[in-house]
């Protein structure tokens, strides 16, 4: 869909509120007092999580969006009140005949972002 199709880009992002018609949603939560290593830390684990759903062949999709509605959330889940909302994931097999899942976008060489030092 075209950049300049606002409405329809804004009905594509409102289906993050539905996770995209997966059949599981997951809420992941942190601890307030965790600081941004524990945040990267929690980031890298969901890496893996989304990394092993792929492995026994089901898709997902790391949702920051539910994070603007985390009082809505929490009023439903009343997680304990040290914890936060960080984001939701959508899990379920993947529809690779959706338009949506065909985007692929362009990405810089290593060389562009990262110098490697030591290495021949």
């Amino acid at each position: 869909m075209p950049r300049q199709d606002r409405s329809r880009r804004l009905r594509q992002f409102a289906r993050n509120y539905t996770f995209f018609d997966a059949p599981v949603g997951m809420f992941c939560f942190v601890h307030r007092q965790m600081g941004a290593a524990q945040w990267t830390d929690l980031g890298m684990f969901l890496q893996t999580v989304m990394l092993l759903l792929r492995d026994r062949g089901l898709g997902s999709c790391a949702q920051e969006a539910w994070s603007i509605y985390h009082q809505e959330v929490a009023e439903i889940i009343q997680p304990p009140s040290d914890l936060m909302l960080f984001c939701g994931v959508a899990i379920g097999y993947e529809d690779i005949q959706h338009p949506v899942n065909g985007l692929r976008t362009e990405r810089a060489p290593p060389s562009e972002f990262a110098e490697f030092l030591g290495w021949d």
